[in-house]
């Protein structure tokens, strides 16, 4: 007898299937990371901010704490397949409304982190312009990256996966060139200074701590493409691990051999003195025409990461939808490409409020919308990544599921003692992030607004416990929440009254 067809809602609310193998997942997540914007900004801003040269180690401690939280991370996605992913994850672990309280959280920061790449996209559009005669405002040429990013994000998922693929050879293709020819031009011989414990301490390993991790965010972007994955079982856990580890090895080698061509003793003050070091040197060792190019690759890895990031957010605005956490239309995809077509004109639409509020208002585009407003949703992922540990922690507390102890019980608890300890010297060391005084509104008022954030959607999980049953039953389950919502009231009840 054959399978009766799906109902048209259900239809609706279907992602692609099996359209993502394991590099297309590397792709999505690398380049999320933006590993060009992170050595050529965050890098140089890193040995300005914290005054050391540890940073290299910075990132060794930080991989080794984002490895321990994919352990159990990418083991759970085995059990756990929503377009969601964190949300999910803290839902079925901590229960509904902490999930829908990480569900606010994620959307929040994923949607102002991806905003706020339209300010170092502008501004490096605007000057690459400058070179060939044009003169453009950068909320000008970020509209055309926006309108760009805009259309691409209601296409197909896999075309999306091939335009970032182009983007993120070319990109590592230039860091590891760049990093071969500081360590080819050695102010003082190579030095294993940056990698010593003492490299790294003081209140600024806090700050530096923070910004390692903000450079690995999009390491977790896998899961959220679980359900257009092939063999999600393994492949979700290889694009994963593997970001990690090309991002680590990417990272250290960089900085490392910033520092190997500027010398132990004058990095910091170079830092300082010269906020595109890495470009500068790029120019004066390989000729200047590589300084420039530099900077157009700069272009389009900010490009492509605001691209990642857009997918990611409208994927998390779809997986609410669908589960009517938010409005259903946000969970409706387009019949042709099954793209998230309604969360990506949502994601869309707050993007170009963001570039005509900063440019009406005449903002800065750099220090108040790229460096303030992208550090804070930093701030925000730290914190639901830090949830997501202990969410897998008791979700496996409670069943093995026949896992390995390591990926089920160790790994999970190391990873939560790591994670709320950076958390931790990230919050109280926020100030040295942000460059400013401590006690200053700005680093005060940031965690009080993702609490508050959070509490609100506590407070709406309450909510639709008491007044929606049917939609608090599916909340965390994905696809199959439309099977959940649409059982006996009974039944309906029966599984809203549990966590």
């Amino acid at each position: 007898m054959s399978t009766p067809p799906a109902p048209p809602s259900m239809i609706r609310s279907a992602l692609a299937r099996d359209k993502l193998g394991t590099f297309s997942l590397l792709h999505f997540s690398l380049t999320a990371a933006t590993p060009l914007t992170v050595i050529a900004g965050g890098v140089v801003v890193m040995f300005a901010v914290a005054g050391q040269i540890g940073i290299p180690l910075g990132y060794i401690v930080i991989a080794a704490c984002l490895w321990l939280f994919s352990v159990g991370y990418t083991t759970m996605a085995r059990h756990i397949t929503n377009a969601g992913a964190m949300y999910a994850f803290v839902s079925r672990g901590l229960g509904r409304i902490p999930g829908v309280a990480a569900a606010w959280v994620a959307a929040t920061s994923y949607c102002a982190l991806q905003a706020s790449l339209y300010g170092l996209l502008g501004l490096t559009a605007q000057s690459v312009l400058e070179r060939i005669g044009l003169d453009v405002p950068w909320w000008g040429a970020a509209l055309v990256a926006w309108l760009l990013i805009g259309l691409l994000g209601t296409r197909a998922v896999d075309i999306n996966a091939k335009v970032l693929a182009v983007l993120l050879s070319i990109e590592i293709a230039v860091i590891l060139l760049f990093s071969v020819s500081n360590f080819l031009h050695p102010a003082d011989g190579v030095s294993f200074a940056a990698l010593s414990p003492s490299a790294l301490g003081g209140e600024a390993a806090g700050a530096v701590l923070a910004l390692a991790v903000i450079g690995f965010i999009g390491f977790e972007a896998p899961t959220v493409y679980g359900e257009e994955a092939r063999d999600r079982r393994r492949t979700v856990a290889r694009a994963t691990l593997a970001t990690i580890g090309i991002l680590a090895v990417v990272y250290v080698a960089s900085s490392w051999s910033i520092i190997t061509a500027v010398g132990d003793g004058n990095i910091v003050s170079a830092a300082v003195g010269d906020p595109d070091l890495m470009f500068t040197l790029a120019g004066d060792q390989l000729g200047s025409a590589w300084g420039t190019i530099g900077e157009v690759l700069l272009l389009t890895s900010v490009t492509a990461a605001a691209l990642s990031f857009h997918n990611t957010t409208a994927r998390y605005l779809f997986a609410l939808g669908r589960e009517q956490v938010l409005p259903a239309r946000l969970g409706r995809t387009s019949a042709r490409a099954c793209a998230p077509v309604a969360a990506s004109v949502a994601q869309t639409a707050v993007g170009g409020v963001v570039i005509v509020i900063w440019a009406v208002f005449e903002l800065d585009p750099l220090t108040h919308l790229f460096y303030y407003m992208g550090t804070a949703a930093g701030i925000g992922l730290i914190a639901l990544i830090t949830t997501c540990a202990i969410a897998v922690a008791v979700y496996f507390a409670r069943d093995q599921r026949d896992e390995p102890v390591w990926n089920t019980r160790i790994a999970p608890l190391l990873a939560c003692l790591a994670l709320a300890g950076v958390m931790w010297l990230s919050v109280i060391h926020f100030h040295t992030l942000l460059g400013v005084e401590k006690g200053s509104l700005l680093p005060r008022l940031v965690p009080i607004l993702f609490a508050a954030l959070a509490l609100l959607g506590a407070g709406w999980g309450a909510y639709l416990k008491q007044v929606k049953p049917e939609v608090y039953a599916g909340i965390g389950y994905g696809a199959q929440a439309t099977l959940v919502q649409s059982a006996e009231p009974e039944e309906t009840a029966e599984v809203a009254g549990g966590r």
